[in-house]
């Protein structure tokens, strides 16, 4: 046992705030070259007839969408250092917050266990969800319809807009808190967050579409030497994009132990 937090430390007259509940979320802007580079990637696929079905992950999802397909090995390794930061950060945040850290001698690694494109259109929608066999998942914005601001004009008049937003449930609303977070997103928005955390997208009327994509990722401890090096590897590169591992608990200790 860590045992309880100590601010017997803190200085008088210092203050902070404090966020021991709930679940986090991480925003990033993705940079432009990355957007385009996956939307070329898209195009490319979509051509592809063959290749979208081969790469097909609608029977995998729960979207009542046009196409969903995975992003092969190749395109996602051009931006894992982007996902490594983020996703780091993630991480290390997570512990920080609640005053832990990784148990001595250890480290952490990042496993992508599967991404995939979210194709959407008039209409359609992806129902309250969570991603299962992971630790963190992710949505990143890659295109809109050339319309959706005209509709969004119009359906912020109403008491509760959400035409084409996504939104994340957590919990139960009180006097001092809230228990949902509702996005309005845009071209190079990337949100990072735990995989149980429940998720809506709503449907839009305009023409065009609505063009993302996902992430699973588990987040392996392992042991690391004098030199911070992983000790044994974290998987195998036949297990890339695999949803065959049970994903477990960080072993940490508190930070004022």
């Amino acid at each position: 046992m860590a045992g309880g937090t100590s601010f017997e430390q803190i200085p008088e007259g210092q203050m902070a705030p404090l966020f021991p509940f709930g679940p986090m979320m991480i925003h990033a802007k993705m940079p432009m070259d990355m957007v385009r580079s996956l939307n070329k990637y898209t195009n490319k696929t979509i051509k592809d007839e063959q290749k979208a079905k081969k790469l097909d992950h609608s029977h995998q999802l729960v979207g009542k969408l046009k196409q969903e397909f995975l992003i092969d090995e190749k395109e996602l390794n051009r931006h894992v250092h982007f996902f490594n930061n983020v996703i780091g950060h993630f991480v290390q945040t997570e512990l920080q917050r609640h005053f832990k850290q990784l148990s001595k001698n250890t480290g952490f690694g990042i496993d992508y266990k599967s991404a995939w494109i979210v194709r959407q259109f008039a209409g359609e929608f992806n129902p309250a969800h969570i991603h299962t066999e992971c630790d963190l998942s992710c949505v990143g914005y890659l295109k809109l319809p050339p319309e959706i601001d005209k509709e969004w004009e119009e359906d912020y008049k109403d008491h509760y807009p959400c035409k084409g937003h996504i939104e994340f449930l957590h919990g139960q609303s009180g006097k001092m808190h809230t228990h949902t977070f509702l996005v309005k997103p845009g071209v190079g928005d990337f949100f990072v967050f735990p995989a149980d955390l429940i998720h809506v997208v709503y449907p839009f009327e305009s023409e065009g579409e609505r063009r993302s994509f996902s992430m699973n990722m588990a987040v392996r401890q392992h042991d690391v030497d004098s030199e911070g090096n992983a000790v044994k590897s974290l998987r195998s590169d036949d297990k890339w994009l695999t949803n065959d591992n049970k994903t477990s608990k960080l072993k940490v200790d508190s930070l004022n132990k």
